[in-house]
């Protein structure tokens, strides 16, 4: 990784902290357009549970911003490995409601990453952290909790919409979809339908883990938390969930600042 040094309490550093979503992506585009400003490095936390679809275009983006931007694209993981398989290991799963998940498998790894460059200050600001927040989306814009790092919210400063930012990605020919683990219990019985129909083997591995969470603790609740599991799910007539199309590049996770995005 190129190295970057300077004084970070007279010039924070400043971080896009990338999910290879609908709204980051756009922010990589409104860079190469010069509608705003490069940052100093990109960071994704890979929670070893993203979407293949995810996955591919982590790469791709790494690829145009090393190219474009020439500036670091870091991919980050956490200690605990793969996010599903220490939920598997502990015999619980995601819980609605519990951000556990997004502190240790998203926001721990790149604050880690981040402290390997700037050291350590006492309650001195040293980064900040883009957030790819969206007009419709403007509840979930929360601050730092932490005096040396905060966050910054570029794409409500350029009063951006998520449709903007979807007709960003349409004009460099990348149709993002909604980017989240596929464990995500936010995704609601719609999600853990699409995954069945598009990918039965992700959704065999949900399936396990809500299994082996009740196995040792009965069925208090699943990965939805209006079924007792989701096994139900794989009849074929709820496909269309009551004739209603299912899509993948919404979102619907309303929590404060949490998976980006």
């Amino acid at each position: 990784m190129k190295v970057i040094k300077r004084d970070f309490k007279k010039e924070p550093l400043q971080v896009l902290s990338y999910g290879g979503g609908v709204q980051s992506t756009a922010m990589i585009f409104l860079m190469i357009e010069g509608k705003l400003p490069i940052p100093d490095i990109i960071i994704h936390s890979d929670t070893g549970s993203e979407m293949p679809y995810t996955e591919d275009i982590i790469l791709d983006m790494k690829i145009i911003v090393e190219n474009k931007l020439g500036i670091p694209f870091e991919i980050v993981t956490a200690k605990q490995g793969k996010l599903h398989e220490a939920y598997y290991e502990k015999n619980s799963v995601p819980v609605v409601g519990i951000r556990s998940c997004t502190v240790n498998f998203k926001i721990l790894p790149q604050r880690r990453k981040i402290r390997e460059i700037v050291g350590k200050g006492n309650g001195i600001l040293l980064a900040e952290c883009w957030l790819g927040i969206t007009t419709d989306e403007s509840k979930r814009e929360v601050q730092s909790n932490l005096k040396w790092i905060g966050n910054k919210f570029p794409l409500l400063e350029l009063n951006y919409s998520r449709e903007d930012c979807i007709q960003i990605n349409k004009k460099y020919n990348f149709e993002v979809k909604k980017s989240g683990c596929f464990v995500c219990p936010y995704g609601g019985k719609k999600w853990f339908i699409k995954l069945y129909q598009d990918h039965p083997d992700l959704f065999d591995i949900c399936l396990e883990l809500e299994k082996n969470y009740q196995k040792k603790y009965g069925k208090q609740h699943g990965l939805v938390p209006s079924l007792a599991n989701i096994e139900s799910l794989q009849i074929p007539s709820l496909f269309t969930f009551g004739g209603e199309i299912i899509q993948e590049n919404k979102s619907n996770c309303s929590t404060g600042g949490g998976c980006f995005l």
